[in-house]
């Protein structure tokens, strides 16, 4: 055939099929090929041109349920792509794993897939019961053993425990002692009853073995003092002229000391409920006696503050009542226990 037939032939088409002008542009961008088209409304209005059977199309481009299907002639791959324009259309994606769900692999080809590759994918969450325990070695909580108090005696016995008390004095003179004045263990407490006579009359507990008050704390609990005009005494004392400790007359409660015979006290109204409780012991910070009170054996209330001017260090614990005249009795005094411990 001429190529005055050919012309004839291919305008004579050109009557039936308008030939739209189609412009395609293919990206090969970090290893993805793409394929963009889209129809020019212009080429309705271009000129009719000449085709030479050697342009013969290679491939069609056809749009199937919103995708390009580049389709080659007349046996060859297909390439689907999505409507993709540009990167910014993988924002359309829910995630970039959406990517592989795409049944072709041909998407991926070349180097696209290190576009996806520098991004780690999320570790997996772990399923219940996976986790693998961690070894921390159980914390334990060591418990420092309380030192066994050097005298514990609640008077539970009816006699005195053997080898730590003796009947007499030692707060006041060894001629003030009266053998007549019933001391008795009865209740869980010291029972000293006095007695109404005229001049001075003690009985009661003396330690046998003597403490140093330097490391340790004397503590008593007065159930009650003796009543009417009888006096109750508590002392850690040396002899009758050195000691320290509390006595209850009248009423009152006076913090004692005596040095040498010299008297310093200092007096309280007594209440039964707040000091039901005594204790002497050595400060911690300075050389010095402090006297305390309580209600319940736990909280302490300083009430008085020494120098120790006194060796401390062999002490004998007096627990006595009595007499300085002769005078109504109004019953006795009980001690419920003594107890003589370490300091912390």
């Amino acid at each position: 055939m001429s190529d005055t037939q050919w012309k004839d032939a291919l305008w004579n088409l050109l009557d039936v099929l308008r030939l739209r002008r189609v412009t395609a542009r293919v990206a090969l961008s970090a290893g993805l090929l793409g394929l963009a088209t889209q129809s020019a409304p212009e080429a309705m209005a271009q000129p009719r041109v000449p085709v030479s059977p050697v342009l013969t199309p290679e491939a069609t481009v056809r749009k199937f349920k919103g995708r390009y299907v580049l389709r080659r002639a007349p046996n060859s791959f297909v390439v689907h792509l999505a409507g993709h324009r540009s990167h910014s259309s993988h924002s359309s994606h829910s995630s970039h794993s959406s990517h592989r769900s795409h049944s072709s692999s041909s998407h991926y080809s070349g180097s696209h897939a290190s576009h996806y590759s520098s991004s780690p994918s999320p570790a997996p969450a772990p399923t219940p019961g996976s986790e693998r325990p961690r070894s921390a070695t159980p914390r334990r909580i060591v418990e420092i053993p309380k030192p066994a108090p050097l005298l514990r005696d609640n008077f539970s016995a009816t006699e005195p425990m053997f080898g730590v008390w003796r009947s007499g004095v030692l707060a006041t003179s060894d001629a003030t002692f009266d053998s007549n004045i019933a001391v008795t263990q009865n209740r869980g407490a010291l029972s000293i009853t006095p007695v109404q006579k005229p001049g001075v009359h003690f009985s009661g507990y003396v330690s046998i073995q003597s403490f140093d008050l330097n490391p340790s704390t004397i503590t008593v609990s007065l159930r009650r003092p003796a009543g009417g005009g009888a006096t109750t005494i508590f002392a850690a004392a040396i002899d009758s002229e050195n000691w320290r400790g509390f006595r209850v007359e009248g009423g009152q409660l006076s913090i004692e000391s005596h040095t040498n015979g010299r008297v310093a006290a200092k007096t309280v109204p007594y209440r039964a409920t707040l000091h039901r409780f005594l204790r002497l012991r050595m400060s911690n910070v300075a050389s010095v006696i402090v006297w305390e009170t309580s209600a319940d054996g736990a909280s302490w209330n300083p009430q008085y503050v020494e120098t120790a001017n006194i060796a401390v260090s062999a002490l004998r614990i007096a627990l006595s009542a009595g007499t300085t005249k002769s005078t109504p009795i109004a019953g006795p005094a009980e001690f419920d226990s003594v107890i003589v411990e370490r300091k912390p």
